[in-house]
C-alpha cells in the first residue's frame, strides 16, 4: 500500500509538469487564425469588361487562358532533379541528375511553351503542409508539422473549391492524404496508402494504370496525380541509389506520355512538393529539402520570352495558387499569399501581345493587381478577427496598394484620352514593380507574426512546470529514509498540487481565453515558495551530517546539470549539444575517478598507521619493483576504466547524424540503408552489425549466469535462456532481406517481407509477458526429503538462515547430516532485483535494435557497455564513501550521470532535436503501412527516436542494486580495508534490501523524484529559452524544436521511471511469494 501512495504522488509531479507544458503549447505555439470566407466570382475590385470580344475562356475576375489543367505531383522531386546538366559526361552522372530528359528537350524545342522554375517551399516540408500551402497559397504554421500523421479537412477557401464552384470535374490519383484534406470534393478518386514508404512502386503504378484511360475522356477539367515513388526511395535508400534512377526513368516516360497526349487548351503542372536532403530525409527548412522544381508545358504558347539555359528562377510554391487560379479564369483563394508568375500573363493569343509591348506589360498589370487585391481584401479581414498584425506596416501596405490603384485609373483614363504616350510603357513597369512589392511585403508582414504568443498562458505554464521541478527537489532531499509516513509539509503540497491541477483544468475548459489563468498563477507561486520553505528547513540540510553529501561529485553534478539548462539559451550550444553533453559526461567521470583515488589513497595511509600492515607496507616497498603488481593496483584498475569509458564514448560518436548548421559535419555511413552501400561495405556493415548483437545477448547471458540466475527450468529462467537468442537470430535475418536488391525484395509477397520482424515482435512480446509473471530468477535446489523449520520460529530468522547457502554444497559434513536438516539451498538471490532489471532491459535493447535497424543498432552495444562500465565506476564511488549504500541510498551525481548517458545515446542512436532527422520509415518496420490508427506508427517511431534514452531510463533501478552486488571489477577498483575484507563472507547482494520494504520502496521513490526533477528542470530551462528567444531568428529553427523535443523526453522518461518503478515493486512481490514458498526444517 505504501507503494502505491508513493506511486501516485509520483504521478501527480509528472501531471504537474504535463500539464505546465500543454498550457505553455497553447500560449506559444498558436497556429495563425484561419478566416473561412471564400473569394466570389464577382468582387469589387474585378472589372469584368474584356479588351477583345472573343478574349479567352470566360473567367470570373478575368478571363481564363485554359479550359483544363493537368497536375502532377512528384513527392519530393528537387530541382536537381529536373535541371539538366549538359557538362556531365555519361559516367561522371549520379543516379538522380539527368534522368529527365523529357524536361530538357520541351524546353529546347518548345522554349515559349514550357518553363522550367526553382519551387520554394515553406517549412516544414512535410507532405500535409505542402499540400496545403499548394491549394490555399497560405502559410503553414510550426504545429502543423505534427500533424503530418492526422490531416484534418481544409476548411480555407482553396482550388478544388473554387474549381467546384465553377462546376469544373476534378479526377484525382495517388496519396490518400489529398482524399483526408478534401472529402468528397473529387468527381473519381484512384487513390492509395500513402504512408508505407517501404513500397516503392503500388502508389505510382495504380496510378498509371487509370491516369492513361481517364485522359482519353472528355468528362474532366482537372487532373491531380500525385506520385510517391520518388519520395519513398529517397527515405529507403537516398538519393543517390539505383533504385533512384529508375523510378526518375519511369517519372520522365510519364511526363512524355502525358505531354504527347495534351491539346492546346490544356496546362501542365510537374512539380515536387519538397525536396530530400543527402539521406533522403525531409521536414526541415535546409536548402536541399527546400528547393522542389516546378514544370509548366502547354502545346500553346504560354509565355513571350524564352528561357535562357543557365537561367535559375525561383518562385515560392504559394504562388503556384493564383498562377492557376487565373490562368483557369478562378478566383483567387481568399487565404493566398503567393504571387502570379508575370511571365505566364504577358502572352495573350487573343490580343496580338506579341507585337505590342505594352499590351504585354498591361496584361501582367491586370493579373498582378487582382492578386494584389486579394491579399488587401484578406489582410483587413484577418486584422478584423485576429489583431495580431502590426498596425503601422498594414497602414504603410494600404498606402502603397491605394496609390498604385490610383496610377492605374490615372493612366488608364490618360491613355483611353489621349491614346499610348511614349511614358505609358515605363508607367506600366513602374506599376508592376510596385504590385510585386506590396505582395511581396505583405507576405514577409504576414511571415513575420505567422506564431501568435499569449504570455498569460506562457508564464502559467512555465509556473505550472516549476512547481513539478520544486516539488521533485523537496521530496529527493527533504523527506528522510527513515520516515515511513508523509510528514504535514508534503501532505499541503500534495492537496494544493490536486487543487492547482484541478483549476487548471477547470479554467482553460470553460473560461475564455481573454480571462487570464489569476488563480492558477497565484497557487502555482505558493507551492513554490512553499517547497522551497521545506527544503530550507529539511532535517538533513540542517544535519551536520550533510557534509558527507557535499560530495565532489555531488557539488560537479549540480553545477554540469545548471550548465546544460544553460545551453538551451544559446543557439549555438543546441547546435553542437551532442559534443558539449560527451564533454560534460567525460568531466564527471574524470571527477569520479579522481574521488576514487583520493578514497584510496585515504585507506592506504589509515592502514599504514596500523603496526603489522604498516611493516608488510615498507618491506614491500623495500622490494624490487613490481609491475604487475602496480597494474593490479585499485587506482590503475578504475584509470583503466575510466579510460575505457571515454573511448567507448568517442566510438559512439560515429554513430551521430548531423544537422543542417553543423557545416563541417558528415553524417555517418551507419545512417545510410544497408542496400544503398557497395557489395564489399554491405557485407563489411552487415557482419560488424551482427556481432554486436550477439555480443549484447552473450554479455547479459554471461552476468547472469555468473550470479546464479540461469538455473533451473522455470518460467522466467526458460525466457532469459531461448527469448533474446531466438529474438536476435530473426533481427539478423530480417537485417538480410532488408539487404536484398529492391527488384528481388519486390518478388516476395508482402507477409514474407515483414515475416522476420514480425517474429521478432512475437518473441518479445512472449517474454516480456513471462518476465512480467514470473520476474524472480531464482532457484530452489531439489532436496531428496522435505523438511520444515520449526513453528516457534520468527519468519525473520529463514533469511539469514538462506544466505548461509548461497553456493552450492552438495557435500554432506562429516557428522551425516541429512537433508532434512540443511537450510534450502537457494541460486541468485544475492542479485534478485538486479537479474530481473537487466533481463527487461536487455529484452528491450533487442526490440530497439529492430527498430534503429542494423546501421545504428551497433550503438545499442556501446550503450550495454558504458552502462556496465558507468554502474562499476558507480559502485566504487558509493562504496568508498563513509555511508551505508542500504540505509543512504543512490547518490545524486550518479543520477545526474545516468541522464546524461540518456541525452548522449538520443545523438548516437543517430538522431537530432530537429524535425528531418524523425525517421519515419520506422513506423513500418514489420507492417505494411496500411495502418487503421495513428497509435502504432506513432509507438515505433517514438521507439526509434528515444531508444537510447529508454534504455537509461529504464535501467536506474540498478543505481539502487548495482553497488550491493560487489562484483570483482569493483573490488579490483577500490583500496580495502581489512575490516571490509572480513566482512566479504557475508555478502548477501541486493537481497538486503529484501528485509526493509519500506526502505526499498523510498530509495526507488527517490530516485524517481530525481529523474523526473532532472527531466523537468531541463523541459522548464528549454520552455524559458524558447519564451525568451520567441523573437529571435532562430526560434523556429532550432529553439522550438528543442524545447518540443525536451517535452517529449520529459514524457519518455517519466513514462520509462514509472514502469521501472512498477515493475521492481512487481518482482519484490513475486519473491515475497517465493520466500513464503520455502521449505522449512521438520521438528526433531
Amino acid at each position: 500500500m505504501f507503494g502505491i501512495k508513493l506511486l501516485l504522488i509520483l504521478l501527480l509531479l509528472i501531471l504537474l509538469t504535463i500539464s505546465g507544458t500543454l498550457v505553455f503549447i497553447k500560449g506559444f505555439l498558436l497556429s495563425r487564425s484561419v478566416i473561412e470566407t471564400k473569394s466570389q466570382c464577382s468582387p469589387e475590385f474585378a472589372l469584368r469588361a474584356e479588351d477583345h470580344s472573343h478574349h479567352g475562356v470566360e473567367g470570373c475576375w478575368m478571363h481564363g487562358r485554359f479550359k483544363r489543367a493537368i497536375i502532377v505531383i512528384i513527392d519530393a522531386l528537387k530541382y536537381e532533379f529536373m535541371a539538366f546538366n549538359s557538362s556531365l559526361q555519361q559516367n561522371d552522372v549520379t543516379h538522380y541528375k539527368n534522368k529527365l530528359p523529357s524536361i530538357h528537350q520541351l524546353l529546347k524545342r518548345k522554349p515559349l511553351n514550357s518553363r522550367l522554375y526553382k519551387f520554394i517551399a515553406d517549412p516544414p516540408t512535410t507532405t500535409m503542409q505542402r499540400l496545403k500551402g499548394l491549394t490555399t497559397g497560405s502559410l503553414p504554421t510550426f504545429v502543423d508539422a505534427g500533424a503530418n500523421f492526422h490531416s484534418y479537412a481544409i476548411t480555407e477557401d482553396n482550388l478544388i473549391d473554387q474549381m467546384l464552384r465553377q462546376d469544373k470535374k476534378v479526377k484525382f490519383f495517388g496519396d490518400d492524404t489529398w482524399l483526408s484534406l478534401f472529402p468528397g470534393k473529387f468527381s473519381k478518386s484512384f487513390d492509395f496508402p500513402s504512408f508505407d514508404v517501404k513500397d516503392l512502386h503500388t502508389v505510382d503504378n495504380g496510378i498509371l494504370t487509370h491516369i492513361y484511360p481517364e485522359m482519353r475522356q472528355s468528362n474532366w477539367d482537372v487532373i491531380i496525380a500525385h506520385f510517391l515513388g520518388v519520395d519513398h526511395c529517397g527515405h529507403k535508400y537516398g538519393p543517390n541509389h539505383s533504385a533512384m534512377a529508375e523510378k526518375l526513368t519511369q517519372m520522365d516516360a510519364v511526363i512524355r506520355n502525358i505531354t504527347e497526349m495534351m491539346r492546346d487548351d490544356t496546362v501542365l503542372f510537374v512539380m515536387g512538393d519538397h525536396g530530400m536532403t543527402k539521406t533522403g530525409d525531409h521536414g526541415g527548412d535546409s536548402a536541399d529539402e527546400l528547393e522542389a522544381g516546378l514544370f509548366i508545358y502547354s502545346p500553346a504558347q504560354i509565355t513571350h520570352t524564352p528561357q535562357k539555359e543557365d537561367e535559375n528562377v525561383a518562385v515560392a510554391q504559394t504562388d503556384f495558387v493564383p498562377t492557376l487560379a487565373l490562368l483557369m479564369g478562378l478566383p483567387i483563394p481568399f487565404s493566398n499569399l503567393g504571387m502570379v508568375i508575370p511571365e505566364l500573363f504577358g502572352h495573350c493569343p487573343w490580343w496580338d501581345t506579341g507585337s505590342n509591348e505594352i499590351r504585354r506589360v498591361y496584361h501582367r498589370v491586370k493579373a498582378l493587381r487582382l492578386n494584389a487585391q486579394q491579399i488587401s481584401t484578406y489582410l483587413a479581414t484577418y486584422q478584423q478577427i485576429a489583431s495580431d498584425l502590426p498596425v503601422p506596416q498594414l497602414r504603410s501596405l494600404q498606402q502603397q496598394i491605394n496609390k498604385a490603384e490610383s496610377d492605374v485609373q490615372n493612366l488608364i483614363t490618360a491613355m483611353i484620352k489621349d491614346g499610348a504616350t511614349d511614358d505609358a510603357l515605363h508607367k506600366f513597369i513602374a506599376l508592376e514593380e510596385a504590385y510585386k512589392s506590396y505582395i511581396r511585403e505583405a507576405r514577409e508582414t504576414c511571415e513575420g507574426v505567422w506564431a501568435k504568443f499569449d504570455l498569460k498562458l506562457i508564464v502559467t505554464g512555465l509556473l505550472t512546470v516549476a512547481v513539478g521541478v520544486s516539488q521533485s527537489c523537496y521530496f529527493f532531499v527533504a523527506w528522510s529514509n527513515s520516515d515511513d509516513s508523509f510528514p504535514t509539509l508534503a501532505k499541503f503540497l500534495i492537496g494544493g498540487s490536486a487543487l492547482h491541477l484541478f483549476y487548471l483544468t477547470l479554467h482553460m475548459l470553460f473560461f475564455p481565453e481573454t480571462v487570464p489563468p489569476l488563480m492558477a498563477v497565484i497557487l502555482a507561486l505558493v507551492l513554490i515558495f512553499v517547497s522551497v520553505v521545506g527544503i530550507k528547513n529539511s532535517p538533513l540540510i540542517n544535519n551536520i551530517e550533510m557534509r558527507r553529501y557535499l560530495t565532489i561529485d555531488n557539488i560537479i553534478s549540480s553545477l554540469i546539470l545548471i550548465m546544460n539548462c544553460c545551453l538551451f539559451f544559446s543557439n549555438s550550444f543546441i547546435v553542437y549539444e551532442n559534443a558539449v553533453t560527451m564533454f560534460f559526461m567525460q568531466t564527471l567521470i574524470v571527477v569520479v575517478f579522481l574521488k576514487i583515488i583520493f578514497k584510496n589513497f585515504s585507506v592506504q595511509r589509515k592502514e599504514a598507521l596500523k603496526p603489522d600492515i604498516g611493516r608488510q607496507m615498507r618491506k614491500s616497498k623495500a622490494a624490487n619493483y613490481d609491475l604487475l603488481h602496480v597494474i593490479t593496483q585499485p587506482s590503475t584498475a578504475a584509470f583503466i576504466v575510466i579510460i575505457i569509458c571515454c573511448i567507448v564514448l568517442r566510438i559512439a560518436s560515429s554513430f551521430y547524424s548531423c544537422r543542417e548548421e553543423q557545416h563541417s559535419c558528415e553524417d555517418s555511413t551507419f545512417i545510410l540503408p544497408l542496400s544503398s552501400l557497395d557489395e564489399r561495405t554491405r557485407n563489411q556493415r552487415y557482419l560488424f552489425s551482427v556481432f554486436c548483437i550477439a555480443a549484447m545477448v552473450t554479455a547479459v547471458r554471461y552476468w547472469l549466469k555468473h550470479y546464479g540466475n540461469m538455473n533451473g527450468m522455470g518460467a522466467g529462467v526458460t525466457a532469459a535462456y531461448y527469448g533474446p537468442p531466438l529474438a536476435a537470430l530473426f533481427i539478423v535475418f530480417h537485417w538480410a532481406l532488408q539487404a536484398l536488391p529492391q527488384s528481388v525484395l519486390d518478388s516476395f509477397p508482402r507477409w514474407q517481407q515483414v515475416l522476420m520482424a514480425q517474429i521478432v515482435y512475437a518473441i518479445i512480446i512472449v517474454c516480456l509477458i513471462v518476465i512480467l509473471s514470473s520476474p524472480v530468477l531464482v532457484y530452489l535446489l531439489p532436496t531428496r526429503t522435505d523438511f520444515q523449520i520449526p513453528y516457534q520460529a520468527h519468519f525473520k530468522h529463514i533469511v539469514p538462515t538462506l544466505y548461509n547457502q548461497l553456493k552450492v554444497q552438495l557435500s554432506e559434513s562429516e557428522g551425516g547430516s541429512s537433508d532434512a536438516n540443511k537450510a534450502p539451498v537457494v541460486y541468485g538471490l544475492g542479485s534478485v532485483y538486479s537479474s530481473s532489471v537487466v533481463l527487461l532491459v536487455s529484452v528491450v535493447s533487442l526490440l530497439l535494435a529492430l527498430m534503429l535497424g542494423d546501421g545504428i543498432a551497433p550503438s545499442l552495444l556501446l550503450a550495454t557497455v558504458l552502462l556496465y562500465l558507468f554502474l562499476e565506476l558507480y559502485s566504487v564511488s558509493v562504496n568508498s564513501q563513509e555511508l551505508d549504500s542500504v540505509n543512504e541510498g543512490p547518490t545524486w551525481s550518479g543520477i545526474v550521470m545516468l541522464s546524461l548517458l540518456s541525452t548522449i545515446f538520443f545523438f548516437a542512436t543517430g538522431h537530432q532535436a530537429t524535425i528531418p532527422s524523425i525517421r519515419f520509415e520506422a513506423a513500418y518496420t514489420g507492417f505494411y503501412g496500411d495502418f487503421n490508427t495513428l497509435l502504432l506508427p506513432g509507438f515505433l517511431i517514438w521507439l526509434n527516436t528515444f531508444s537510447g534514452p529508454i534504455i537509461f531510463n529504464l535501467a536506474w533501478p540498478l543505481l539502487i542494486f548495482w553497488p550491493l552486488l560487489s562484483s570483482a571489477l569493483m573490488k579490483m577498483m577500490v583500496k580495502r580495508t581489512f575490516q571490509q575484507k572480513q566482512n566479504e563472507g557475508s555478502w548477501k547482494g541486493d537481497f538486503r534490501l529484501y528485509d526493509n520494504a519500506t526502505l526499498l520502496r523510498k530509495h526507488l521513490f527517490r530516485v524517481c523524484c530525481g529523474m523526473i526533477g532532472i527531466a523537468s528542470v531541463k523541459l522548464l530551462a528549454a520552455g524559458c529559452a524558447a519564451a525568451l528567444h520567441r523573437r529571435h531568428l532562430m526560434v523556429w529553427k532550432i529553439f522550438a524544436p528543442r524545447f518540443i523535443y525536451e517535452a517529449a523526453f520529459f514524457t519518455t522518461s517519466s513514462a520509462c521511471a514509472i514502469l521501472a518503478f512498477l515493475f521492481v515493486l512487481r518482482v519484490d512481490s513475486a519473491l515475497s511469494a517465493f520466500i513464503r514458498k520455502l521449505p522449512t526444517k521438520k521438528q526433531s
